[in-house]
């Protein structure tokens, strides 16, 4: 019984954390985007066209030019690991935005906490899934959801 539960995927709560953007955080919706160069490119292209559908303009800078003075705008920072379990997934994928040194926006994801085999999905669909959830209304439970059993978001 335990081992059909287990691989059932009985749970579904991939977002382990969460502090959406406030609207009004961002007035002139300038962002700088930090490449640490460590996390695939793809997902760096999927975090800026989010940011382009949410109406963000935004630079794409190295991490070591990110505490330049010229960068007083807010920084997008992100990491996604990938992990391997019978095939390559996205483990675990965090996104945060910073302004003055304070985190205004925040999201975390864990893919296992999907349970069983829903963690191996679509690495492009929940990481638009997490900007969309971080950026608009897109509730927390409906992204739960959208993120561990597949789905495309309405926002």
């Amino acid at each position: 019984m335990f081992t059909a539960l287990l691989l059932t995927g009985c749970a579904n709560n991939a977002v382990v954390e969460l502090q959406k953007l406030d609207a009004n955080a961002i007035g002139n919706k300038n962002i700088l985007v930090i490449d640490d160069g460590r996390t695939k490119d793809s997902i760096r292209h999927v975090i800026t066209s989010k940011l382009d559908e949410h109406g963000f303009k935004y630079k794409v800078v190295e991490t070591s030019q990110s505490n330049s003075a010229s960068s007083q705008e807010p920084k997008l920072i992100y990491s996604a690991n990938w992990w391997w379990d019978v095939a390559t997934y996205m483990r675990y994928l965090n996104v945060e935005i910073v302004d003055n040194g304070t985190v205004i926006a925040l999201v975390k994801i864990d893919t296992v906490m999907c349970g069983g085999f829903d963690k191996f999905g679509s690495a492009q669909q929940r990481t638009e899934l997490s900007l969309d959830l971080l950026l608009s209304d897109l509730s927390k439970e409906e992204a739960n959801k959208l993120i561990c059993l597949g789905g495309e978001s309405n926002n």
